[in-house]
């Protein structure tokens, strides 16, 4: 599945999830994020926990240890985040994108998965190869770029 969240989206839904809950852990808060966005889309650890460090680092959340369990709630500052924040109306545009996200890969995971995948990406090359292969990837990149920028809303 693509990309639900854009740029500081998955931060902000958390804060308003632990405005709602008080306090909750990792995996409740995945849990409270799969119920809410839906549409099929399924958080991992590996993007929640970042947003939770992130979120310690700048001043909005602060990790408890509670019966041998890390719990997370809002500081002041992150309360005063959640009432700055209306997310009411982003759920249900979180649940639209994570519905057509069949539809989305991030441009990276397209040029990785194509270098992964091609039978020729340990052969090595000599100068005239490694040179004809460098100005056919400029004229792809310039491609890719104006395709981007015509396309700007698309992402």
């Amino acid at each position: 599945m693509g990309r639900v969240f854009r740029r500081g989206e998955l931060k902000e839904a958390i804060v308003a999830i632990l405005a709602d809950l008080g306090e909750a852990h990792g995996y409740g808060i995945m849990g409270e994020l799969k119920d809410r966005v839906g549409g099929g889309w399924k958080p991992s650890p590996g993007a929640i926990y970042p947003a939770l460090v992130a979120l310690e680092d700048s001043g909005h959340v602060e990790a408890i240890e509670r019966e041998e369990t890390r719990v997370y709630v809002l500081t002041e500052l992150g309360r005063e985040a959640a009432d700055r924040a209306s997310t009411k109306a982003r759920w249900s545009s979180l649940t639209k994108r994570a519905e057509q996200g069949d539809d989305r890969m991030a441009i990276g995971s397209m040029l990785d998965r194509f270098a992964s995948e091609s039978p020729h990406r340990r052969r090595l090359a000599g100068s005239l190869l490694q040179g004809r292969i460098k100005e056919l990837l400029t004229r792809t990149t310039d491609e890719i770029e104006q395709l981007l920028e015509e396309g700007e809303d698309d992402g």
